[in-house]
């Protein structure tokens, strides 16, 4: 039963998170994510990229299919391991529509971080975690692994927070 319980809120949580951003009719006419700077206080928190690589796609890039880019997209090599970008509690793990494994960390005041593009995890839903706190491994890949931070669900920038703390 407290399995059941435990589902079931995971899964009223994520019912509660905005759903996809649909494609533009036409591409590369897809409206801009807020360009606001990423808000100072309540992540007060160092952020770091969860895995090594290269970057493949940025913040509000548009991609070959017309869709804007929430987060930043880094091509890792297949099997590279993937840390969480900074502490919080694990809110899922697993498998979800076409994204194959994801990651949601809550990190406490509204922000969310999303890791996707994982061939394996090492997390658990529940699970507290430290900045650097192994959370699965990569595909790698032409996909590969996209990491989004929000705030009350709007995108933030991730650049300004690296490497601070």
């Amino acid at each position: 039963m407290d399995r059941l319980d435990s589902q079931s809120r995971t899964r009223d949580r994520l019912a509660a998170l905005p759903g996809p951003v649909l494609r533009p009719l036409v591409p590369g006419q897809a409206a801009a994510p807020p360009a606001e700077p990423a808000p100072e206080g309540p992540l007060n928190l160092a952020y770091r990229l969860p895995v090594t690589g290269k970057l493949v796609r940025g913040l509000g890039e548009i991609s070959d299919a017309g869709v804007r880019a929430r987060g930043l997209t880094i091509g890792a090599r297949a099997d590279a391991l993937v840390v969480a970008p900074a502490r919080g509690r694990i809110a899922y793990a697993g498998p979800f529509r076409g994204y194959d494994n994801i990651v949601i960390i809550e990190h406490g005041g509204g922000w969310t971080s999303l890791v996707t593009g994982l061939a394996a995890l090492n997390a658990r839903v529940g699970e507290a975690v430290d900045q650097g706190s192994p959370i699965g491994r990569a595909h790698g890949g032409a996909g590969g692994v996209t990491v989004e931070l929000r705030r009350a669900g709007q995108p933030i920038d991730i650049v300004p927070l690296l490497g601070q703390g």
